[in-house]
């Protein structure tokens, strides 16, 4: 019968992950990685994407722009 979490009484947390975003963010990497659902090459090309050419930064550039035009 599997565990349900949700139906007992305790005082502990249910996550396993820190509470600080960016920890949580390398945990959730780490945890992925090790399993090899995720490549970290692949990973880092799609953060630098965004990043990079699709970020705020550069849709106001984009909006700023044609205002101009």
């Amino acid at each position: 019968m599997p565990h349900d979490h949700h139906d007992h009484d305790h005082d502990h947390s249910h996550s396993l992950l820190p509470s600080d975003p960016e920890l949580r963010v390398r945990a959730l990497e780490s945890i992925l990685v090790n399993k090899g659902l995720v490549d970290p090459e692949t990973l880092n090309t799609l953060i630098d994407t965004y990043e990079n050419k699709v970020g705020p930064k550069n849709g106001a550039r984009v909006v700023g722009g044609r205002r101009f035009s």
